[in-house]
Parts: structure tokens; C-alpha cells; sequence
């Protein structure tokens, strides 16, 4: 079969471009042909296919863009002509049997999904956050608790601009909210994709609760490889690696640490990282990691700590210590629990609270042998349920039933 791969940004940038590259190794060794579609940001890895990307315009935070950029910038958001001009090239002269998309939102938009359905090509979209139902992604009410029931209606969704939910700005959670709304009026997903991806069965009960459905959804929860597992030899620290951003929590689990007299180290970059290092000199920041240093960081860990106080999704760094034979405490949020057994590979608590987790963090730094139980759980539970073969194998059968091979 032969893929066409579309996401905004083509290098390591997070949790989402991981999956990309781990899939397109995955599909490419069981002999699949993988092509990549991207916007031409500046730290993409070379490509064969960069001469068809989009033009990039950084619309975030700190963007240096002029007036006229910007107001071009937020006009692609709702449709982008460009991108999907250079995408009808890349369908013309690549001829994939199918298109695969994972995050095009904001950047590319739905644009380059007409291209496809306009040439009778499936496509199959991988839900990475809550995008299609959050105008903010991440289902944070004001940026500060879980937007549970949710506050945006299916097509209204006003409520992100009332709670500022995109970046604690009006203009911004305004544009936001506006663009989902276009999106769910003029139906672009919905005409579009053939079929949806979600990781956690949370995700999909929450899309088909935001009016998601026509379109199917299949779960294929994410996979990741076990570590050698002899080279552990656990210290005293607790680990936190990810991106040091509000909704991770990561202030709640440095204030638990700093309670329960247990070392912290915190692996990552991000826009908290400052204030973090200011707030906590008694941890140890990293910085950007490798996934490499990552390892062995968890080689070394007595417990690692996922305490985001929003709805995660199916989070990698949870089946990454697990498959590393690394404890876990996580809030129990979203599709957290799906992957964890509150005292069997792991504990979870409350999100946002510090003195439950703080407990947490008591519990197994006193207790070893309870500890390593939980991390040889954590491990025979990836090995079962979550490795990179039964991911892949969800993968193409989704896949099998978007072309029409499998009913």
C-alpha cells in the first residue's frame, strides 16, 4: 500500500510527530511505501517531498509576523488554498491509495482533505488531542480545570472566548473558537474522513458525545517497545519528562516532591521552565532530552510521575516507564486509566491534588519491593496489550476497512 502522511510539522516536536515517524518506520518495514506532507517549517528533517510543502507562518505565542502576515496567517486557519493546491500536486504525482493525516489543523487546515475526497482517495485522520471538540485542544476550562460536561456546544462555541480558554487571551480563544465553529458548519471533517483514530476510548466517547457520528471511530491505542529491562538499577528520584506547560501539572508534582522530602529530576522544555527553576532550585532540570537519555533517565528513576491536570488522552511517557518496569502515579484523567490499574502497574490520584500525590510519592519511595511489583506489571501489561506490532496491526486494519478491503 502506499501512504500518504500529512501533519504540520515534519521533526521530533512532541508526542504527536512520534507516533508519525514511529508509524512510518513501522508501515515502511512491513513493506508499505510512506510519502510526508508538511508545511516547510525550518527544523524539519530533509525530505524528498519538501518542494510540495506549504508555506509555514508561526501563529503562536511570540510571533514576529506583521499585521498583513497575521491577519493571512488566521485566514488559513478556516481554509488554505495554498496548501491544498501544492497537496492536489502531491496526490497527482505521488497516486497513494490512501491519505493519512495527523495534526493539520490551524496550519494546513481541512483544505488539503478536499484534494483527496475530490480524487476518491480515503482518508484517515488520527485524533491526537480534542481539537473537533475543544476550540483550545485540550479541554481545559480557562486553561485551569477539566472542561467536563463540556462548555462548547457543537457548533457554538462561545464558551472558550467567556473562559479564555486559548492561551488566557480574548483575540486568540475568539479566532479559535470561530474556526472550530466554521469547521463543524461547513462540515469539513464530515465530508472528508473516512475514518477516525483514537488512542483512548475516553477520546472517542467524547467525540461521539460532541456529535461525531457518522464518521467511524476505531480505538488503536498507541504501542511502544520494551525496554532491555537488566539495565535497570532504580534510585531515589521521581521523574517527570515532558513539555513543561500548564496543563502537565508539573508544579503539582514538584510541590508533592518537595512535601514528601523525595528528589525530583524534570526532563523537558517548555514555557514554564523558568519559573519552574525559580519556584523549585531544589530539582534537577534537564532540559530537551533524547528519547535515548530519556531511557536511561527511567533506568535510574524510583517512580515516574504523569500528573497533568488535563484530560489526557493515551499518554506515551505512561507506556514508556511502563515498558521500562517503571512505577507509575498519574492523575486519573481521560484515557489515563485505560492504561493503568490503580495499584497493579501504578497509582492514580486526584489531578491537581498535591496531597494525594504526595502520599502517592511516599507510599512507593518507602516501599521497594511494593515499587518493583508495579513496575513488573507495568511491563507484562505492554508486552500483552501495547507494543508497536498490535499498534500497527490496528493501523492497517483501519486502513484495510478505509479503502474497503475489510468490511
Amino acid at each position: 500500500m502506499r501512504i500518504l502522511m500529512a501533519s504540520k510539522f515534519l521533526y521530533p516536536r512532541g508526542g504527536l510527530e512520534r507516533v508519525l515517524f514511529d508509524e512510518s518506520d513501522a508501515l515502511e518495514a512491513a513493506g508499505h511505501d510512506v510519502l510526508h506532507f508538511a508545511t516547510r517549517h525550518p527544523e524539519n528533517l530533509p525530505s524528498p517531498y519538501e518542494r510540495y510543502f506549504a508555506p509555514y507562518l508561526e501563529i503562536g505565542a511570540g510571533t514576529e509576523l506583521g499585521t498583513l502576515e497575521k491577519v493571512r496567517a488566521v485566514a488559513r486557519m478556516f481554509r488554505n488554498g495554498a496548501a491544498a493546491g501544492l497537496f492536489g500536486e502531491m496526490l497527482d504525482d505521488g497516486r497513494p491509495d490512501l491519505v493519512h493525516v495527523h495534526g493539520i489543523h490551524r496550519q494546513l487546515s481541512p483544505s488539503i482533505l478536499f484534494e483527496a475526497s475530490r480524487r476518491s482517495i480515503p482518508v484517515v485522520h488520527t485524533l491526537h488531542d480534542y481539537h473537533l471538540v475543544c476550540p483550545a485542544d485540550v479541554m481545559l476550562r480557562g486553561q485551569a480545570a477539566p472542561c467536563l460536561p463540556r462548555a462548547c456546544k457543537t457548533i457554538d462555541c462561545s464558551a472558550a472566548l467567556r473562559n479564555r480558554c486559548t492561551r488566557g487571551s480574548i483575540a486568540a480563544s475568539a479566532i479559535a473558537a470561530c474556526e472550530l465553529s466554521f469547521q463543524r458548519l461547513t462540515r469539513a471533517y464530515e465530508r472528508t474522513v473516512t475514518r477516525f483514530i483514537s488512542p483512548s476510548r475516553f477520546l472517542r466517547d467524547l467525540m461521539i458525545e460532541g456529535g461525531w457520528t457518522n464518521t467511524p471511530i476505531d480505538v488503536v491505542p498507541p504501542g511502544t517497545a520494551l525496554t532491555d529491562g537488566t539495565t535497570r538499577t532504580p534510585g531515589e528520584y521521581a521523574l517527570f519528562a515532558g513539555r513543561l506547560s500548564p496543563e502537565k501539572g508539573i508544579s503539582v508534582f514538584l510541590s508533592a516532591a518537595r512535601a514528601a522530602g523525595i528528589p525530583a529530576v524534570v526532563a523537558g522544555d517548555g514555557p514554564l521552565a523558568d519559573a519552574l527553576r525559580a519556584k523549585f532550585p531544589e530539582a534537577r532540570f534537564t532540559g530537551h532530552v533524547t528519547p535515548a537519555e530519556v531511557t536511561r533517565l527511567l533506568d535510574e528513576a524510583r517512580v515516574a510521575v504523569v500528573p497533568s491536570v488535563s484530560l489526557e488522552n493515551a499518554p506515551l511517557g505512561v507506556l514508556e516507564a511502563m515498558g521500562a518496569g517503571v512505577p507509575i502515579i498519574a492523575s486519573s484523567v481521560g484515557g489515563v486509566p485505560e492504561l493503568i490499574g490503580d495499584g497493579i502497574e501504578g497509582l492514580l490520584v486526584p489531578p491537581g491534588d498535591t496531597a494525594a500525590l504526595t502520599s502517592a510519592l511516599q507510599m512507593l519511595s518507602g516501599d521497594r519491593k511494593l515499587a518493583a511489583t508495579m513496575g513488573i506489571a507495568g511491563r507484562a501489561r505492554v508486552s500483552r496489550e501495547f507494543t508497536p506490532e498490535r499498534h500497527l496491526s490496528g493501523l492497517l486494519e483501519t486502513y484495510a476497512r478505509a479503502t474497503g478491503e475489510l468490511a
